[in-house]
């Protein structure tokens, strides 16, 4: 008993999570945007252009703040650099060491270290062709380097140009929300219809079912003749057809909008929203005045405009010397064996004083480096040139926008008065057939009409409430294309 309740328990949890997998969602239009806005591929792009954009102007920024680097480099000798003899810097070789080392000391290679001066006293006194290295076998240096730019006219111009960098990836995200939004609208509209058109049709087939299986009926009794039931037949095989054709259509139509919502094509939707609804939130005339500026567009081509001309500013001031500053210290060691680069040894001096002493010697220096450009056969005016004629190119999108803008405008104008003049007859229209079916249909059912004139009016009757659907389908997308084309966001 215990074993079955337990089951019971695990059966009713797994039938509950498979419920909440199978939760549908209920969207209206603008919810639909908004769940696209952050769950589209492009408008999550769109976002992350926007970050992109934040950490490459922190690259730009921070090629003139202090940069600080280390080294460390291990050589091996396996071949030692060999000088002249010695000889012909010292006549007695008795006294070579002492010499040596005066002579060292003097020069500045060593600091007060006798054992460098009898290291080369021993491989002078042991060589037989008299020839010495002042190279160890080992070698091992080790530093810090501090680097500030202090004047490159290409960072002062890089640095503006940032700024409008970042207002580049700003609206072309804006401008990647707004195709969304468009193109989610548009799905919601064509998923809508599609639904709709569907439902018109299963209606319709159920209206045609019941009067063919009341003629049927009829027929049996011997009151009306076989080509009236044929007839109706018909229709009702005509009709299923058309229904199996918009279910496959209201399918496409509804995964579309999934995609474009950024939604699993597995995830079961409903949409709130109907064409009725949506068709009452339309005026019936617009009349705007165009401005291209309010477009995204606009903005954008404005800045890349701007964009261009930093670019060519910058390859211009390559004329211009640049100045940098640096700090390096560092430390250098040389030894006979590897493991002495870690070992102390005792060194007696000259006046008899004995220290200890490690291979290690530290150097440090400051300065600046001053580049100037003298001669680069024609280099920089070539790259000057491009960026010019990249910038003439900007300006000339740029105002080809402002007039394939308005032309866009007209053209959204005009389609969308086109749509609501037909909405308006296709309603009309749809209406009239409507009373034509009914009629029909009442003089059908009480004997006085004939079957030819009742398939005829059905017919023509849904043919007019898809031609209104598709009417009222068109003048929504009409009205989204003008919102676009007026830059409404």
């Amino acid at each position: 008993m215990k074993n079955i309740f337990s089951l019971l328990i695990i059966l009713s949890f797994a039938v509950s999570v498979f419920a909440q997998d199978k939760t549908v969602k209920t969207f209206t239009v603008k919810e639909a945007v908004e769940y696209a806005l952050q769950n589209n591929t492009a408008a999550k792009n769109g976002k992350l252009g926007v970050d992109q954009a934040k950490w490459r102007n922190l690259e730009i920024i921070t090629q003139g703040l202090p940069q600080i680097s280390a080294n460390l480099d291990y050589t091996y000798y396996f071949k030692q650099p060999q000088s002249p003899a010695l000889s012909k810097l010292f006549s007695d070789t008795s006294q070579a060491s002492s010499k040596i080392y005066s002579y060292l000391a003097q020069q500045g290679v060593i600091a007060g270290d006798p054992t460098i001066a009898n290291i080369l006293t021993q491989s002078f006194n042991a060589s037989k062709d008299s020839k010495i290295s002042f190279v160890l076998p080992h070698n091992l240096n080790a530093g810090l380097q501090l680097t500030q730019l202090i004047f490159d006219g290409r960072y002062v111009f890089g640095v503006k140009a940032a700024k409008d960098l970042m207002k580049t990836s700003r609206l072309s995200s804006q401008m990647s929300d707004v195709d969304v939004k468009y193109s989610v609208m548009k799905a919601y509209y064509q998923a809508q219809a599609a639904q709709e058109a569907k439902s018109l049709l299963q209606d319709n087939l159920k209206l045609i079912e019941k009067l063919a299986n009341d003629t049927r009926a009829i027929y049996k009794e011997g009151l009306i003749e076989e080509l009236d039931v044929n007839r109706l037949e018909l229709v009702q095989a005509n009709l299923e057809s058309q229904i199996n054709l918009q279910n496959q259509m209201a399918e496409v139509a509804l995964a579309n909008l999934k995609f474009q919502m950024g939604l699993p094509l597995s995830d079961e939707i409903v949409l709130k929203d109907n064409l009725t609804e949506l068709k009452a939130d339309v005026p019936q005339q617009l009349v705007s005045q165009f401005d291209p500026t309010k477009r995204v567009e606009y903005e954008l081509l404005e800045t890349a405009v701007r964009l261009q001309g930093y670019d060519m500013k910058q390859k211009r001031v390559q004329y211009y010397p640049s100045l940098y500053g640096f700090l390096n210290y560092g430390w250098q060691a040389q030894t006979e064996k590897f493991g002495d680069f870690f070992k102390s040894t005792t060194a007696t001096y000259p006046d008899g004083d004995t220290r200890k002493r490690n291979a290690w010697y530290d150097q440090g220096l400051v300065g600046i480096t001053l580049k100037v450009p003298i001669f680069d056969s024609g280099l920089k005016l070539a790259q000057v040139k491009q960026a010019k004629i990249e910038q003439m190119k900007s300006q000339n999108s740029f105002e080809n926008f402002k007039s394939a803008s308005e032309l866009q405008f007209r053209a959204a104008q005009s389609g969308f008065n086109s749509a609501i003049a037909d909405e308006m007859n296709t309603k009309r229209t749809q209406e009239l057939s409507k009373r034509i079916f009914n009629t029909n249909s009442v003089k059908f059912k009480e004997g006085v009409g004939s079957s030819f004139e009742f398939v005829q009016s059905e017919q023509e009757y849904v043919t007019n409430q898809l031609k209104h659907i598709q009417s009222t389908l068109n003048m929504l997308n009409a009205k989204a294309d003008l919102d676009k084309a007026l830059g409404v966001q």
